[in-house]
């Protein structure tokens, strides 16, 4: 009788067990009042660089009887993962910038959801003008994958014809900016124009809430497609010297379509008058302070004497090329640093009674991606009361302490980490800290004890006797 039971039990147990396993994962659906409607809406999506960027002009009116000041921005969860930035803004006076911010993610239409809040609340059957801003990136896909080593490079971009939004749409109209007027194809229908290197949709009339239809463009892209799997930014500052020395370590991957045979320099060398049509990558230009110094351009193997750097009125300007054209699938490490007068970041402020940094996040990212970014701060030592203030949200921000030469308590080291940052992020961060003056001869005197503490124990040294046996018999020895 027991053997049965426990049978019975154990049968109960897994058939509980499978039917747990069997439910579907609970999902959240967030309701979203319709309490606006799009009047008009227009859509410019640049695709001349590898971050694609998209302009939204959005004309919406208040059909609810209650005032509102808060806008829901919805986007499709495999477009939100490759946003690097979004912004809002009025495009009526006083243009000023708007908040937008995270409000929740619908997992049963798999959609993020944004709340974008006016300052002031919209008046029932009012209209207000405002225009949202967004950058993706790793969002273009070459086709073929694989070219000849001198052919034109085609990539495709994926997209919804329309504004994938909560609100009824009255009219809308998308626009596509192509860097050449080379398209090998396109979807739209009736309703689209090609002319030049624009791709015009629409104007479509009465699209209903979360509408989706396709939006797939193959084009002509002869750029290479760069991305930075992570960029390193060391900064020293170094106030009894008054220098600010940078240092930029690169890790450089092309993203764009490969080569289908094997690399063959006599064809890179007889082809270099097209080599502009293609998507290979022959130098960099990058923009340093105009007092840049003592600079040098250095990759794994060592000096790399293709530079040309020179000063200019307003900035200088470091031209590199690598020691092998980069073509794409290809990589390519190196690091750059340079000096620089400290008095051009960093100011003392009486009203903080601190010293202010400015220096920006990151520099140069021109068209390039850049999937990790590492700044690292390294401040005096004896630095206090330090504060970092940011212009956007940052992954990481760490305290720690750095060690160098002749340092006894060590510097002040901080550590800012992003990931997916774009041109939009080259702007300055503030790191606010307190720096006794008395500090700045902490190493010195420190210096000067050490070799005092050596001299002191030289003469105490050179005092004792170290002889083996009585003293007599080797004062004897030696007469």
């Amino acid at each position: 009788m027991r053997v049965k039971l426990c049978a019975l039990l154990t049968i109960f147990i897994s058939l509980a067990a499978s039917t747990a396993w069997a439910d579907p994962i609970s999902k959240t659906t967030i309701p979203i009042a319709p309490k606006f409607r799009n009047t008009r809406v227009i859509r410019v999506v640049d695709l001349r660089t590898n971050v694609v960027q998209e302009d939204i002009g959005i004309r919406a009116k208040n059909i609810d009887s209650t005032p509102n000041n808060e806008y829901i921005f919805s986007l499709p969860q495999k477009a939100e993962e490759h946003v690097a930035i979004i912004s809002a803004f009025l495009r009526q006076e006083p243009k000023t910038s708007l908040t937008i911010e995270q409000a929740g993610f619908d997992s049963e239409k798999e959609v993020q959801l944004y709340k974008i809040t006016f300052d002031e609340p919209i008046q029932p059957d009012t209209e207000v003008r405002f225009g949202v801003k967004l950058a993706y990136t790793h969002v273009l896909t070459p086709l073929p994958a694989k070219i000849p080593q001198v052919a034109r490079q085609f990539v495709v971009y994926n997209d919804n014809i329309y504004m994938y939004s909560p609100y009824f749409t009255d009219e809308i109209k998308t626009t596509l900016q192509l860097p050449s007027q080379v398209v090998q194809a396109y979807t739209g229908g009736e309703h689209v124009q090609h002319n030049g290197n624009k791709i015009v949709y629409g104007p479509f009339h009465s699209i209903m809430p979360e509408t989706f239809d396709k939006l797939r463009v193959h084009y002509e892209f002869s750029k290479p497609l760069l991305t930075v799997t992570e960029l390193v930014r060391d900064l020293q500052v170094s106030h009894w010297g008054g220098n600010l020395n940078v240092e930029e370590n690169y890790k450089l991957h092309h993203s764009g379509a490969e080569l289908e045979t094997q690399f063959s320099r006599a064809t890179y060398q007889l082809t270099r008058m097209v080599h502009g049509q293609t998507n290979v990558l022959k130098d960099l230009t990058l923009r340093l302070p105009a007092q840049a110094r003592d600079v040098y351009y250095r990759d794994d193997i060592g000096n790399v004497s293709t530079s040309h750097f020179r000063n200019e009125l307003k900035h200088s300007t470091l031209e590199i090329t690598p020691r092998y054209p980069v073509f794409g699938g290809w990589n390519y490490t190196w690091f750059h640093g340079y000096n620089v007068d400290l008095a051009g970041f960093d100011h003392y402020s009486k009203e903080k009674e601190a010293y202010i940094l400015n220096v920006n996040f990151v520099e140069n990212v021109q068209d390039m991606v850049i999937d990790k970014a590492v700044v690292r701060v390294v401040l005096p030592e004896g630095a206090t009361n330090v504060q970092v203030h940011t212009p956007f949200s940052m992954d990481s921000i760490q305290h720690e302490t750095y060690y160098t030469n002749f340092d006894s308590t060590g510097r002040y080291l901080v550590i800012l980490e992003k990931h997916n940052v774009v041109r939009e992020h080259e702007q300055p961060i503030q790191i606010t800290y307190q720096y006794p003056t008395i500090r700045l001869f902490q190493k010195p005197l420190l210096a000067s004890a050490a070799i005092f503490v050596i001299f002191l124990m030289s003469t105490v040294f050179s005092k004792m006797s170290f002889t083996i046996g009585p003293k007599a018999d080797a004062t004897k020895k030696l007469e």
